[in-house]
């Protein structure tokens, strides 16, 4: 039984959107928080992760034509945005607010996402070998749905075996 995404959220169309409503696309690199990349050469960069998706609903259609079963979850996923090095609150700030716009509006709408709610803006100054660098965070609630599509194929004839006690 192969199960197929129709639907889901995708976290490098998140990351490339808030690059794009930023217009930072080399100067300010933005990174999977979940990957591995090198950033010892950075003087600044941001990383957006998961961090929690909780369900909101679920949907289950059968479709006896094609003989599938289409199962559709609305969620609402925790993504984590942090900015580090120079100006990161500043850069965290702008970013809350160039969400509310139009333009940042239709590139989440185009990606499949809404937004819910941002959270407080948090500064999280570190002490770092070299010093103190500049990191700030903000948390960002998004709308999604999750749809996958699994044959379930139809019973034509069944074998009955009687057995008398």
């Amino acid at each position: 039984m192969d199960t197929t995404t129709l639907s889901q959220l995708d976290m490098r169309a998140v990351r490339q959107t808030i690059a794009t409503v930023l217009k930072s696309r080399k100067e300010l690199p933005v990174l999977d928080g979940d990957g591995e990349t090198d950033v010892s050469d950075m003087g600044h960069f941001i990383t957006v992760n998961r961090v929690t998706s909780e369900l909101i609903g679920e949907e289950y259609k059968f479709d006896a034509k094609r003989e599938v079963e289409i199962i559709t979850v609305t969620r609402e996923t925790l993504i984590s945005v942090n900015a580090f090095g120079k100006n990161s609150y500043l850069i965290i700030e702008k970013l809350a607010t160039v969400l509310r716009t139009s333009y940042a509006q239709s590139l989440l709408t185009r990606i499949g996402v809404g937004l819910v709610r941002k959270s407080q803006i948090r500064n999280l100054p570190t002490a770092i070998a070299g010093g103190k660098e500049q990191r700030a965070q903000i948390d960002l609630t998004l709308s999604h749905i999750h749809r996958i599509e699994t044959p379930i194929n139809q019973a034509r004839t069944v074998d009955i075996t009687l057995y008398e006690d």
